[in-house]
C-alpha cells in the first residue's frame, strides 16, 4: 500500500477518533454519516432513535416508511430489521426486494469511495457486518448472505448473482498487515471478487486477491489463500479443489 492510499484509510479507521483535534460531537458526526452537515446528524438520530428498536410489525412498518430517507437510493419494498447499525448512509445504495434481519451493520465510510451497494431481491442475516474501509462492496441480484458473517473491504469487494454465503463467514478485500512496519500499519489493498451462482459453506474465511470462480462450491469451514477456478468444488484449510463440476449452461 503506497503512502497516499495508507493515509486515506488511516482516515476512517478508528484511531483517527483519537489523533484528530476537536469537540466529541464534531467526531462523532464524521464517524456515523461521514462528510455530511448537522442536517444529516439531526436526521440520522431522529429517525434512528424513533424506529430502529421498535419491535414486531408497527416497528417493520415504521421502518419501512422512514429509513428510506437515510440513504442515498433505496428502492421498492425493503424491510429493515430492529437495531440496524448504518454508517455513512448517504453512501449505500439499496435495490428493491431486499431484506435486513435484525441488528445488521452496514458501514460504508470512506472519504473517495463509492461505498455499498446493495442489488435487487437480496437477503442478509442477522448480526451480519457490511463494512468498507474507504473502498467499496457491491452484492449483485439474489445474493443471500447468511447470519454473523463480516464483509469487510478497503478496495473491491463484489459478490455475484445468486450466490449464497452461509454463516460466519469472513470475506475481505485488504485486510493485511506490515509486518515489517514499526506499528503494524495497513499492508496491501487488494480486491475479492466471488462469482456468479456459487454456494460458500458456514466458517469459510477468504482472503484479498482469492478470487472464485462461477458455479463453484466452498466447503464448510475451509480458509481460501489462492484463487479458485469456476465450476469447482473446494475444501479444506488451506482450500483445495478435488471435484470439477458440469459447466453451468
Amino acid at each position: 500500500m503506497d503512502l497516499r492510499e495508507r493515509q486515506l484509510l488511516d482516515e476512517v479507521r478508528v484511531k483517527s477518533l483519537f489523533e484528530e483535534e476537536g469537540g466529541l460531537i464534531r467526531k462523532y458526526k464524521q464517524f456515523v454519516v461521514g462528510d455530511q452537515g448537522w442536517w444529516a446528524l439531526f436526521k440520522y438520530e431522529l429517525i434512528v432513535t424513533l424506529f430502529g428498536w421498535i419491535p414486531g410489525a408497527l416497528g417493520l412498518a415504521l421502518r419501512y416508511l422512514f429509513f428510506p430517507f437515510l440513504f442515498k437510493k433505496v428502492g421498492k419494498k425493503v424491510i429493515f430489521g430492529r437495531d440496524m447499525n448504518i454508517r455513512s448512509p448517504h453512501k449505500i445504495t439499496i435495490g428493491d426486494h431486499v431484506i435486513f434481519d435484525d441488528d445488521v451493520f452496514l458501514d460504508a465510510k470512506g472519504t473517495t469511495n463509492s461505498g455499498i451497494r446493495i442489488g435487487n431481491k437480496i437477503f442478509i442475516g442477522q448480526n451480519t457486518i457490511i463494512q468498507t474501509k474507504n473502498g467499496d462492496i457491491i452484492l449483485e441480484d439474489e445474493a443471500n448472505i447468511g447470519y454473523q458473517c463480516v464483509l469487510s473491504s478497503t478496495n473491491l469487494l463484489k459478490i455475484g448473482a445468486r450466490t449464497f454465503i452461509g454463516p460466519f463467514c469472513l470475506l475481505m478485500s485488504g485486510g493485511e498487515h506490515d509486518v515489517n512496519s514499526p506499528h503494524m500499519e495497513p499492508g496491501r489493498s487488494l480486491p475479492l471478487k466471488i462469482g456468479e451462482d456459487c454456494w460458500i459453506a458456514a466458517k469459510v474465511t477468504v482472503f484479498q486477491d482469492c478470487h472464485i470462480g462461477n458455479h463453484s462450491v466452498v466447503g464448510n469451514a475451509s480458509l481460501v489463500n489462492s484463487p479458485i477456478p469456476s465450476n469447482s468444488i473446494a475444501v479444506g484449510t488451506p482450500a483445495r479443489v478435488v471435484k470439477h463440476l458440469s459447466p453451468k449452461e
